[in-house]
């Protein structure tokens, strides 16, 4: 390499000279006082990077992308789902199921109860294989065969339409008791295309039940004598318009209570009655002895419904229970009331009638009761206030009571063991047309006495009992006939000629004046010389038995103030031996029907109908003479 000017050597070639020169001698500079300090940048520092590979800017710019879009497509899916909810599609959904049952709200139990089903399809489309269930109660009947049990109502509607809607109409005859909640179960199910599954709409239809068909009532003391013949009755009464079969009452008799004879066999403590017919009553004496402790409770317990079977005692349906409490007492001042000369526990008297009472007393302790007090108020709706009359004793009209006490009875003041008294009074019942409310008569009987015991010390003694009556109702009948008036046009002379056939209608009316009677009819037999036309009008349906002549004129139920007419038509062809008289169309009269309020049988009669045509215009005399 050519030698180069010193002035181009490099810094770092002059110091290695100076350092290896043997002439070299160190130099000595100078300290430079610092005066300013300049930082000069490196190298690194100063490289640009082109903008365009800055990461962090487009790393932002992505994730906002990214968010927006996600957001974008969160909106629109949720639009397009509430779209769908909205307004529907081609899906099914049961909540587009219209399904309802109308009918009552309540029901008198065994009547016939009419039920209009409405199923509406809204959803956009069909439906198919619809098909509707409603449950029935145990012991639901048809009400086109009240003996057919009817456990449910099912129907296949098959494919229902969109906007399509069903109705039916079912009718059924449903059991329960007294107040009780009927619930009918209903269920629509059914199926959608292009699906397997099967959709289920559910309901339900409550009914009240006001009135239950079977009832039972009891005759019986609050208070028990222990020792002591303690009688119970219990009437079971049919309400219902349909014959009930497998009526069982059953009983759960009290600790202590032995039965000592029953009218109706007590079969395991149960009473198996069959069938009830409508408007029938059946009666249960039961008599027993009931043991125990001074003011101890006994309560006897019977539930009414009918079985499954005739020979099975469970009930299937239970429609009322009862509950008879008892307390047990120690008896010192014994009374009977008997009205009429009847002290039985179910008097029956007879409206705007005189009715006599009698109650007696007797001392059954072994000691002597002073200051004997024994009170009889009297309560109703049936009484005439104002008849009240007592010959020994007080009648107290500010409560109705009538008093025997030792200042109406002397021998009141001291009753020794065994003593024995009566007191009388009398009253009328009211006319059942000025009676408002339910005809009854309450008897409210109370004792009071102090008894002295063996230490002198005086002891007040009370006891009460209750008795009711009740006022049955009163029918009225007539019978009568007709030859030239009436819808029933009869033939041949009149007055009537031997010889020769006339035909008369025989006309029946029937009026109640007071409670509801059910089941009645009347019945009367034909002489040998009249037949029956086989013609008849008005209410009820008539029946003629050829084999005893008996015609038979069945009325049905009537409430109070109601009335009813029937006639039917009669031919008659006098002998020679019956000229110069009136004879018989028919025989005496009868009707009969049973009480629902009173529970006994009421009858009434009238008189044998004759060719006496006293009802037809411009009547004669002489006009019911066989010529």
């Amino acid at each position: 390499m050519p030698p180069q000017p010193e002035d181009s050597l490099g810094a770092l070639e002059k110091a290695r000279e100076r350092l290896y020169s043997p002439d070299s001698a160190v130099e000595t500079r100078p300290v430079r006082e610092v005066t300013e300090r300049r930082i000069l940048p490196h190298a690194w520092k100063e490289a640009i990077l082109p903008s365009t590979l800055v990461g962090p800017k487009r790393h932002i710019r992505l994730a906002t992308i990214f968010f927006t879009a996600a957001a974008i497509f969160f909106v629109l899916s949720l639009s397009a789902t509430l779209l769908i909810f909205y307004l529907g599609g081609n899906s099914v959904s049961v909540d587009k199921i219209a399904m309802s049952v109308e009918g009552p709200t309540s029901i008198a139990s065994g009547d016939e109860t009419p039920l209009t089903l409405t199923v509406t399809n809204k959803n956009a489309v069909a439906i198919k294989n619809a098909t509707i269930d409603i449950t029935f109660p145990s012991g639901t009947r048809n009400a086109s065969n009240v003996l057919s049990p009817y456990p449910r109502y099912s129907e296949n509607f098959g494919t229902l339409a969109s906007g399509q809607t069903i109705t039916r109409t079912i009718k059924t005859v449903m059991f329960g008791e007294a107040g009780q909640t009927l619930t009918l179960p209903v269920a629509l199910s059914y199926t959608a295309t292009d699906s397997s599954a099967t959709f289920v709409k559910k309901s339900s239809y409550p009914l009240v039940v006001s009135t239950t068909p079977l009832t039972v009532s009891v005759e019986a003391r609050t208070e028990a004598v222990s020792g002591q013949s303690f009688p119970i009755t219990l009437t079971v009464t049919s309400n219902a318009r349909v014959p009930l079969t497998n009526v069982v009452l059953t009983s759960a008799l009290p600790f202590g209570y032995t039965v000592t004879s029953s009218s109706v066999p007590l079969n395991n403590s149960s009473f198996l009655l069959g069938t009830l017919q409508p408007g029938v009553a059946k009666k249960i004496m039961l008599t027993g002895t009931l043991t125990g402790q001074e003011s101890d409770q006994r309560v006897f317990h019977f539930t009414l419904g009918t079985a499954s079977s005739a020979q099975d005692q469970i009930l299937a349906v239970t429609y009322t229970t009862l509950d008879v409490p008892v307390t047990m007492t120690s008896p010192f001042l014994n009374t009977l009331l008997s009205i009429n000369g009847d002290s039985g526990a179910n008097v029956i008297l007879t409206p705007g009638a005189l009715q006599n009472v009698s109650l007696s007393y007797a001392n059954t302790l072994t000691t002597s009761i002073t200051n004997a007090t024994v009170g009889v108020t009297i309560t109703g709706s049936a009484i005439d206030y104002n008849s009240i009359q007592t010959s020994n004793g007080f009648y107290r009209s500010s409560d109705h009571t009538i008093l025997f006490s030792r200042d109406t009875d002397p021998s009141l003041a001291q009753l020794s063991p065994g003593a024995t008294g009566v007191g009388t009074f009398t009253f009328a019942t009211l006319p059942l047309g000025s009676i408002k409310s339910s005809p009854t008569v309450g008897f409210s009987i109370s004792v009071s006495g102090t008894r002295v015991g063996q230490t002198n010390v005086p002891e007040q003694l009370t006891a009460s009992a209750t008795k009711f009556a009740k006022v049955a109702t009163s029918i009225s009948f007539t019978a009568g006939a007709l030859h030239t008036f009436g819808s029933l046009v009869s033939s041949g002379p009149n007055p009537p000629k031997a010889g020769e056939t006339s035909t008369y209608a025989i006309v029946w009316n029937v009026r109640n004046s007071g409670s509801a009677v059910a089941g009645g009819t009347v019945t009367a037999t034909l002489p040998s010389y009249v037949s029956y036309t086989n013609n008849s009008t008005g209410s009820g349906n008539f029946s003629y038995d050829p084999g005893s002549r008996t015609m038979t004129w069945t009325t049905g139920d009537l409430g109070q103030g109601a009335s009813v007419q029937g006639a039917f038509q009669v031919s008659f062809n006098p002998s020679n031996s019956q000229k110069g008289t009136s004879p018989q169309l028919t025989s005496r009269a009868a009707y009969a029907g049973f009480d629902r309020f009173a529970g006994v049988q009421v009858t009434a009669s009238a008189e044998a109908v004759t060719t006496e045509t006293r009802g037809d215009s411009g009547y004669s005399s002489t006009w019911a003479i066989v010529q």
